[in-house]
């Protein structure tokens, strides 16, 4: 398993929470997109992105009351988020695998 600390610091309410919505948007998009494919695809919704996105529209509106808490509060916030990465095997279609190209690119 690899461990990446993904953020480290102190940061002012309007910084913590720039950072942090940046984060959950991205993933409720993509979550989004992925629902779209499955409609697409198979004429149904993912629920498990849907799930996700629920999930992560609650933790947005935790990050907006933590952040106002914190300029109430006059206090900066300190974000700690590491992430574990390891592989897993897992059976996927031949179709799945081929042309996706990694090196030299990422997704946030």
């Amino acid at each position: 398993m690899t461990t990446i600390n993904l953020i480290m610091g102190d940061y002012t309410p309007l910084e913590a929470k720039e950072i942090l919505l940046k984060m959950v948007e991205t993933k409720i998009n993509f979550h989004k997109l992925r629902n779209l494919s499955a409609h697409v695809h198979f004429g149904k919704a993912d629920a498990d992105s849907e799930a996700r996105i629920g999930e992560l529209k609650e933790a947005g509106a935790q990050i907006i009351a933590l952040v106002q808490k914190a300029i109430d509060d006059k206090t900066m916030i300190e974000i700690g988020s590491t992430i574990d990465i390891a592989f897993k095997v897992k059976a996927q279609p031949e179709a799945y695998v081929q042309g996706q190209e990694v090196a030299g690119s990422y997704q946030a």
